[in-house]
């Protein structure tokens, strides 16, 4: 009898700590998913403030500029420019926002403040 109900504990034990395992593996699953999503929005979210101060400066013409602090971003995040686009890099994502012209004189942008001036309708950056 003794041998009996000490294995049937183990059978339900051994139940239990599977649903707890499952249950484990699916909120931290759901966590992962969490912060993979936070990355991709922080990441978009700086390349489209670069991208409006871009096309902010481009379109108010000769003479516009537009001081901007880029604190916000992490110490591992890469803005990089090319042809109409500009792409935040952040080691779980990357987003591209468009802007208006090709005429720019960075390719790549670093944590501080820039100031973006429309020369002649060249985009100047300086850091």
């Amino acid at each position: 009898m003794r041998a009996q109900l000490s294995s049937e504990f183990m059978i339900v034990y051994s139940a239990l700590l599977m649903i707890f395992l499952v249950v484990f593996v699916i909120y931290f699953g759901g966590s992962t998913n969490l912060f993979q999503a936070q990355d991709s929005v922080i990441a978009l979210r700086n390349a489209q403030a670069v991208a409006a101060a871009v096309n902010y400066v481009y379109l108010a013409g000769d003479g516009a500029s537009y001081n901007m602090a880029l604190s916000h971003m992490a110490n591992d995040e890469n803005i990089s420019i090319s042809d109409y686009s500009i792409t935040s890099m952040r080691p779980d994502s990357s987003a591209s926002a468009p802007i208006l012209t090709a005429n720019v004189n960075e390719t790549t942008l670093t944590r501080g403040d820039i100031v973006i001036t429309n020369n002649r309708g060249e985009i100047d950056i300086e850091q």
